[in-house]
């Protein structure tokens, strides 16, 4: 690590990447499923990018530099959390929110599983596909952002989301089939 003393540079650019903690936030949430961790998550993202800055080469390219350590802070999280034995369970506070505040029980239960579902059909996705679907519907990220954050071609995102929303509405399919055939 670079010595502690920051430059007027490194501090104008830091301020930049504070503009972009929603973003943060909501990719921590999609890699997390939990909105405490997702909390954590942002403050270690934003931890490191201020330990690190001095490493950045490009200050133009410095939200993608901070989206690919949101990205990395949050794999190794859940490495960590799997080596752990965590269970990981999505309590998104808006999401829950909205869902107990439905006038219908059934309704409510309805959106609650629905959810589960296709939680559960984006885990499922391989870690590639998963990476670029988390980024592009849950961090808000255009394919150009994507591609540098994950440092490959534009057409490359493209076709791993495309092949990730494939699968989710199939697995999605999948469950409402099962469901009517019960």
């Amino acid at each position: 690590m670079k010595d502690s003393v920051r430059t007027e540079e490194e501090l104008k650019i830091f301020e930049e990447l504070l503009t972009y903690k929603e973003n943060v936030f909501r990719i921590c949430l999609g890699f997390s499923k939990n909105p405490h961790d997702a909390e954590d998550l942002t403050q270690d993202v934003y931890l490191k990018a201020y330990q690190n800055i001095g490493t950045l080469r490009n200050p133009f390219q410095s939200k993608e530099w901070l989206l690919r350590i949101a990205k990395n802070t949050c794999l190794d999280h859940k490495k960590k959390r799997f080596f752990r034995g965590g269970f990981i369970r999505f309590e998104a506070e808006e999401e829950m929110a909205e869902a107990r505040n439905r006038n219908n029980p059934e309704t409510s239960a309805s959106f609650t599983e629905q959810l589960q579902n296709i939680k559960k059909a984006v885990s499922r996705l391989p870690k590639k596909q998963k990476e670029v679907f988390v980024l592009r519907e849950y961090g808000n990220l255009s394919y150009q952002e994507i591609a540098h954050t994950l440092e490959i071609k534009e057409g490359t995102v493209m076709s791993r989301l495309s092949r990730a929303r494939q699968a989710v509405l199939e697995w999605m399919n999948e469950g409402k089939n099962e469901k009517k055939s019960k």
